[in-house]
């Protein structure tokens, strides 16, 4: 009796595994029938659906979450341009070497003239970079038999920028490139990392959270709409929502436990120059943040349209808001 019953488990596993195997080849073939389709949208935010019955061969990626997501897709003989990388130490150092290998490497926007010349198939940017003033819109290059891609996390939207943008922007590159298990392995290294946190933070008080942009005449703020606010909230910090653009007044008002202090492109270098004046301002020593010395910069590559990126953006909020915990620690959880 046993023995039939393990006979009849055994031959059930061995069907389903059968039946598994052949819907994958099915979709296989499927894909190299018809394409793989993914929802997108135009340089004003209008949903549109993309066909792509090939992988792209020669890609120009605008800004450094697309160039380094790719890369990290292993496929860098994809790449025929890197545009928005402000210097090669920006890029994470296990992707250097292939990024030193990329043709066209700058920080200025090719115009449009430069980009035709190079015969790409394939554009992934910023929804602002497809503009008259910039590089056309999406329809001039759809016209020329160019695909594009726009980040949905860049659209000049009510809508709120959430993690989930980042991880169906991993996805899509892996759909589009076929390389859809390395882009799950990367969406499901972020996953276990905040499903860890969550896990050894129940019950614990939530930090009162700032997260800022020091701009010419005010300060910016990040709040819980924004990418920076959901990886906060994610990991256990509790966002403060204040107007978007405030002054130094507010931040001594709401008192935040934790400063996350972003600085964009043209402030990489100078960032601990830029904390460390915002540190000593004399008005500030009262704030919470700022008198227990807990005030990180948030480079803008790992908090805004971030890609593979949004790991490194986690580590450090887990960090800023837990540094008891260990597993805040970049790879911790590997």
């Amino acid at each position: 009796m046993n023995k039939q019953r393990g006979f009849i488990i055994f031959f059930l596993l061995f069907l389903l595994i059968s039946i598994k195997s052949t819907d994958l080849q099915q979709e296989k073939k499927r894909i190299a029938e018809t394409g793989v389709i993914v929802e997108n949208y135009d340089g004003t935010g209008r949903a549109v659906s993309k066909c792509f019955r090939t992988p792209p061969g020669r890609v120009v990626t605008v800004w450094q979450n697309s160039v380094e997501t790719l890369l990290a897709l292993g496929l860098r003989d994809k790449i025929v341009a890197a545009v928005g990388v402000p210097y090669p130490e920006c890029i994470k150092e296990e992707y250097r070497k292939e990024y030193s290998e990329i043709p066209i490497k700058q920080f200025q926007l090719l115009d449009t003239e430069s980009l035709l010349m190079l015969s790409p198939d394939l554009i992934v940017a910023w929804a602002s970079t497809f503009s008259y003033k910039v590089t056309k819109p999406t329809e001039f290059w759809e016209q020329r038999e160019v695909q594009t891609y726009v980040m949905c996390s860049s659209l000049k939207t009510s809508k709120a920028k959430t993690i989930q943008d980042e991880y169906e922007y991993i996805r899509d590159m892996g759909r589009i490139f076929r390389k859809e298990e390395q882009a799950e392995a990367i969406v499901g290294k972020m996953e276990r990392k905040i499903s860890m946190i969550k896990q050894q933070t129940v019950g614990r008080e939530k930090p009162k959270t700032l997260i800022l942009e020091l701009m010419k005449d005010s300060v910016m703020t990040y709040d819980k709409k924004t990418l920076a606010g959901d990886i906060a909230q994610q990991v256990g910090g509790e966002v403060i929502d204040t107007e978007k653009s405030i002054g130094y007044e507010q931040i001594i008002q709401e008192n935040p436990d934790v400063i996350f202090f972003v600085v964009s492109e043209s402030n990489y270098a100078s960032a601990d120059n830029l904390l460390d004046e915002f540190m000593k301002k004399q008005y500030l020593q009262s704030v919470n943040a700022v008198r227990n010395r807990r005030v990180y910069v948030a480079p803008l590559f790992m908090v805004y349209g971030s890609g593979v990126r949004t790991y490194e953006g986690i580590c450090l909020m887990v960090k800023g808001l837990h540094p008891d915990l260990q597993e805040g620690r970049e790879g911790a959880d590997e």
